[in-house]
């Protein structure tokens, strides 16, 4: 189907054309719409799904109360997208878990929080290694955006401060330790790696009018009194106050539409509950709908002027699809094995993270980097683990009540690195119910990887030997399946090299001066870290950028 301004008879098309549209509500679009509407731009924001109605969530429902309630035919808010509604395509022998949130505020309903500042070891990264293209950009550029964003969300974590993981003196106090985090860093620091408090968007004090964590530890629930970041609550919602941002709920977009100029003109979109195609027009588009999501309109978006998606004469987008190795640690600190249990909710996940260090010392047989997450440690709800214990009946009942205070779990995330190979695709896969091609994602890792999997295991053994743990069975070499991280990243990126990447350092397209691209896929590699502080500090950048270039007239 084309992307030109030609529509069927049916099609309902606005006569409004607006001057920004904004597609997807999540990190990305909730920042870019937030801080367009209050330098006064008029912006109408597309949302796939609804708004998720606070008081609707089950945060603080017990497990005895989720059955009766959903014996008398309730249910929480469903998140997530399940695919027999919008399916994707994955390849058998490497499947990659998509997971996709359409409403208000998308993943960061339900997001682990975790708030890591990029460095100049990773912006660096590929410019000194030579894998694939540099990122155009370096930490100074983004280091004020970073400040600002935190003081706006409100991030806690301590006053560390290293080569790979810049501190920050906007941060909000950080948790305490619990008492198997103190082991871990105890022995961390006796196999010499760093361990550091974690920084977590959660208020651990009130914060610009919102309450701080009452430590319910519910925080994937969603959270129904707003102590953590979500974009709907932090952006769209103060967006809509300054007058100037509408919403289109249930909005699917399909592809954004191109005039005769070459120029982004609009969006196609198909009404989620209706499946009726709809057309609305505008002079600028961002494109912020996740990185697969995205990713798929734009290859989606195609014309006689752009035959391979638009904006992709350079022809990367869709490659590159970057993520992370991922595997999990259990075993049990000696100390606390038949202690009382204590409350170890906390803020929800782990209090303490473990920074990248392997670019210091000796040269590796591999490139870039991996850190470590921690949650799960503690007396924690769930008993997961008591299935990979041998025993039964009283014993091992008591086996496990002894075991429960003295949990210790470590979560190694690994640096995949931008392949060609990696990729997500539309051509040749079948339609979804609105007549669009579904996504196909083929995504596999490498020798480097399995070279620096080896440290990370080594690393993570060292760490639980110093502590002297009793250890689960593991598996060396097992990881994750791919995508369950949730961190894609990188299949429409940006540099300075019109031929190499789809953006400029601003996020905004080489072809289509009128596209910009906010999400993870604008990112050149992916890290060891999470992105999502990362993708709101370059969404304010961009539509700072944005917002300028409108005042001159340049775009």
């Amino acid at each position: 189907m084309s992307t030109g301004s030609q529509a069927a008879p049916n099609v309902q098309r606005s006569a409004e054309v607006h001057e920004v549209i904004v597609i997807g509500s999540g990190a990305a679009g909730g920042m870019a719409a937030w801080n367009l509407t209050r330098q006064g731009v008029n912006v109408l924001m597309l949302d796939a799904g609804t708004r998720f109605r606070r008081t609707q969530f089950w945060s603080h429902v017990k497990p005895w109360e989720a059955r009766e309630k959903a014996a008398l035919g309730q249910r929480p808010p469903q998140f997530y997208v399940d695919t027999k509604e919008q399916p994707y395509l994955t390849d058998e022998k490497n499947p990659f878990e998509l997971v996709r949130v359409w409403g208000r505020g998308g993943k960061t309903n339900v997001w682990g929080r975790v708030s890591l500042r990029y460095s100049d070891v990773d912006f660096e990264g590929p410019a000194k290694d030579g894998w694939e293209i540099p990122w155009p950009i370096r930490y100074k550029d983004i280091a004020p955006y970073y400040d600002r964003v935190e003081q706006l969300i409100g991030v806690c974590g301590g006053d560390d401060d290293q080569d790979s993981l810049p501190g920050s003196k906007y941060h909000l106090p950080a948790p305490a330790p619990r008492c198997g985090e103190r082991m871990i860093m105890r022995a961390a620091k006796q196999a010499g790696v760093s361990v550091v408090a974690g920084r977590r968007a959660v208020l651990t004090k009130e914060h610009n009018g919102r309450p701080k964590c009452h430590f319910c530890g519910a925080c994937g629930k969603g959270c129904d009194i707003g102590a953590f970041f979500n974009s709907s609550d932090y952006l769209i919602e103060p967006a809509f106050k300054t007058g100037r941002l509408k919403v289109l709920d249930n909005a699917v977009v399909a592809r954004v539409l191109v005039g005769d100029d070459g120029l982004a003109n609009g969006v196609q979109y198909f009404d989620r509950t209706t499946r009726e195609e709809r057309r609305i027009y505008a002079k600028r588009v961002i494109v912020a709908a996740s990185c697969i999501d995205s990713t798929r309109i734009l290859l989606n978006s195609q014309s006689a002027r752009y035959p391979n998606g638009i904006g992709n004469s350079s022809d990367v987008i869709g490659h590159y699809l970057t993520e992370q190795i991922r595997f999990h640690m259990y075993g049990f600190a000696p100390e606390l094995i038949g202690t009382k249990a204590q409350n170890d909710d906390g803020i929800g996940g782990e209090h303490i993270y473990l920074p990248r260090y392997n670019h210091r010392g000796a040269k590796r047989d591999y490139l870039r980097g991996f850190g470590s997450q921690f949650w799960n440690t503690g007396a924690q709800p769930g008993l997961f683990w008591a299935k990979q214990m041998p025993g039964y009946g009283a014993d091992f009942k008591k086996r496990v009540k002894d075991c429960f205070p003295a949990l210790m779990a470590m979560h190694p995330y690994g640096e995949v690195l931008p392949y060609r190979h990696n990729r997500v695709r539309v051509d040749g896969t079948p339609n979804d119910q609105y007549g669009v091609p579904i996504a196909k994602l083929e995504y596999r890792t490498g020798e480097n990887e399995q070279r620096m999997l080896k440290e990370m295991y080594d690393m993570a053994e060292s760490i639980f030997r110093a502590a002297k743990a009793e250890m689960l069975p593991f598996t060396r070499g097992a990881i994750d399946s791919y995508g369950s991280a949730i961190h894609e990243h990188g299949t429409c990126r940006m540099g300075d090299d019109p031929k190499r990447s789809a953006l400029n350092k601003f996020n905004q397209m080489h072809d289509v001066k009128n596209v910009f691209v906010m999400d993870g896929s604008s990112f050149t590699t992916a890290s060891e870290k999470n992105p999502t502080l990362t993708i709101l500090a370059l969404a304010w950048r961009a539509s700072d950028y944005l917002a300028a270039e409108m005042k001159r007239g340049n775009v």
